[in-house]
């Protein structure tokens, strides 16, 4: 058979192929639905649409139109029939299951083939050029796609394009794409004659705008401008491939298409840019990711990912997830979820949810979580919930939470809400129990004593002086708790219970005073109340210091003898009846 004639039946082969393909596979773009809006918002429109076609929409870019009023009425007409009447010409459809993605392309471009050449080694090369079919202007920056063999390149400056392709399949299907223009394919047949084995490479459309990490410091550092104007390209266009391999990012198994695949195993020597990885990814400097991780990801400085993490990330010093979390993240610095976390962090310095989290963060000097937090907030320095905290945040300094649900201990707990417990020496709560009293006792001439938390419980930090004749003065320093009992409009009891360290002119001998109070308190005026009532004391001390020096304590024998309850002179123990009686003020 003549070689003219071959190639016609082939072509009609294509072409049969391809009807029947149609018809048995019929696009959500062709079902037919009724639509009927008078005067309503197009975004109303369009949700009608997904209601009555059980699909959605995503949008490429932005649709400008979304808020504008629009007519429509139209009985038994294709989706994309429906589309062309309320956008017009301006937009152009793709499919993804469940989905049509919309697509802002005002423009249109034309595919010259100017040569296909066949070299001794059997790779092909295909030479061509893009133009605007408007101005008949060529175009730069232009991406060019085989999706049977996964290469792409840029046209230059002059507008032309040359991809090599090694085992090119039958039929050459070379794509052209680029921002606010409608995509455009040709196909056309190979001069090399090779079988046809099962597609291993699975090509699709996502949903999603992940050019945000392409915008961030770390996107505008390492990743050139090229394979950014290759992923405003290409857009959803994605492509699943077992194995990748990258130097750094422009030198890879798969060029500057990585930005476009999605890989079951990513090896990267320095550092890897790539749509994503279900499975397995490591780099001895960094992983860069425009989509979803469902994996393990190790890297010796730093893992970013511009959609969500199902897994583990590892990395030396920082992790950054665009999207949500469901695992863990390790650092020795910084881990970083900008939506929701369900999972563990931990860090040698801070962790941050931007959303939601439910789980356990652990870093070495703060913790934040922007949304509600359930679940253990632990640090050195500081933590902070923006919003409802219904787990528990500790910490050695600082805790945080907008409405506190369940607990804090720190030094410093604040909350804007009245519920829940705080731990600590200060206690700020809306509405809460916050009040200095300044009293007197059997003991100290004068104390001064700041109290905070709630009505329930508060805590009290201390401090006490007593002058002492030809000796040093008495200090005392303690920390207590207390509740605020109301019994009437003016009245209240507070019990309270301290502990308290005396200084009697030695800071080697330890003598320590247990306090409980059963003080009542009288409302005098807005702002100032009488305090006074009976107190159960016991008071225990060293009998000497390292040095041998011994400790009368005469000082607190002769306050108390006319009270004393209980007198243990082998182990220096006393029990007495006390009282206070001062001034609260707040």
């Amino acid at each position: 058979m003549p070689s003219n004639t071959k190639l016609v039946f082939t072509v009609i082969f294509f072409i049969i192929s391809s009807v029947f393909f149609k018809v048995n596979a019929q696009s959500i773009l062709e079902n037919e639905i009724s639509v009927h809006a008078d005067k309503k918002p197009l975004s109303n429109v369009l949700d009608l649409m997904e209601e009555k076609g059980s699909f959605r929409f995503a949008y490429y870019g932005k649709l400008a139109v979304k808020d504008s009023i629009v007519n429509i009425h139209a009985d038994n007409t294709t989706i994309k029939g429906v589309l062309d009447q309320l956008l017009g010409a301006k937009y152009e459809y793709k499919e993804s299951p469940g989905y049509i993605i919309v697509r802002y392309a005002p423009l249109e471009l034309a595919l010259v083939l100017e040569k296909n050449t066949v070299m001794s080694d059997g790779q092909q090369i295909v030479v061509g050029y893009i133009i605007d079919t408007k101005t008949n202007n060529r175009i730069e920056n232009v991406s060019v796609l085989e999706k049977n063999a996964l290469l792409s390149t840029l046209t230059n400056k002059e507008g032309f394009f040359e991809l090599r392709l090694k085992n090119a399949p039958q039929a050459i299907e070379l794509t052209a794409v680029k921002e606010n223009y409608k995509t455009v394919t040709m196909v056309f047949l190979s001069e090399i004659k090779i079988q046809l084995g099962d597609k291993k490479n699975k090509t699709d459309y996502i949903d999603g705008d992940f050019s945000e990490i392409e915008r961030s410091g770390i996107g505008r550092f390492f990743i050139s401008s090229k394979q950014k104007i290759q992923s405003l390209n290409l857009g959803g266009f994605i492509s699943k491939v077992p194995v990748q391999a990258s130097l750094i990012p422009n030198i890879s198994t798969r060029g500057m298409l990585n930005t476009q695949i999605v890989n079951n195993f990513s090896l990267n020597i320095l550092g890897g840019y790539n749509a994503g990885v279900r499975g397995l990814e490591m780099a001895g400097l960094y992983n860069i990711n425009r989509m979803n991780v469902d994996a393990l990801q190790m890297a010796g400085i730093f893992n970013t990912v511009g959609g969500s993490v199902n897994g583990v990330q590892l990395a030396g010093i920082y992790n950054n997830v665009f999207g949500n979390l469901r695992g863990l993240q390790m650092s020795g610095i910084h881990n970083s979820v900008k939506g929701s976390q369900i999972g563990l962090q931990m860090s040698g310095i801070y962790n941050n949810v931007y959303k939601d989290s439910k789980g356990l963060q652990i870093a070495g000097i703060s913790n934040t979580v922007k949304g509600s937090q359930n679940g253990l907030q632990l640090s050195g320095i500081c933590n902070i919930g923006k919003d409802t905290v219904r787990g528990a945040q500790i910490t050695g300094l600082f805790n945080y939470a907008k409405e506190l649900q369940g607990v804090q201990f720190g030094l410093v707990n604040i909350t804007d809400s009245p519920s829940g417990y705080s731990f600590g020496l200060l206690n700020f709560k809306k509405g809460g129990y916050k009040k200095i009293s300044v009293t007197s006792n059997e003991i100290s001439d004068i104390n001064l004593a700041v109290k905070t938390g709630d009505h329930k419980m508060y805590t009290i930090l201390m401090a006490g002086r007593s002058d002492r004749k030809d000796e040093e003065n008495l200090f005392s320093f303690g920390i207590g708790l207390g509740k605020n009992i109301p019994l009437g409009k003016r009245f209240t009891f507070n019990p309270e219970f301290s502990t308290q360290y005396l200084y009697l002119g030695n800071w080697d001998i330890y003598n320590s005073l247990s306090k409980f109070d059963s003080s009542f308190s009288f409302q005098l005026c807005k702002g100032v109340a009488i305090a006074a009532g009976p107190s159960l004391n016991f008071y225990w001390s060293e009998k000497q210091d390292k040095y041998g020096n011994a400790n009368t304590s005469t000082f607190v024998q002769d306050r108390t003898k006319h009270s004393t309850i209980i007198k243990n002179n082998s182990k220096d123990i006393l029990g007495w009846i006390g009282w206070s009686f001062g001034l609260t003020f707040f």
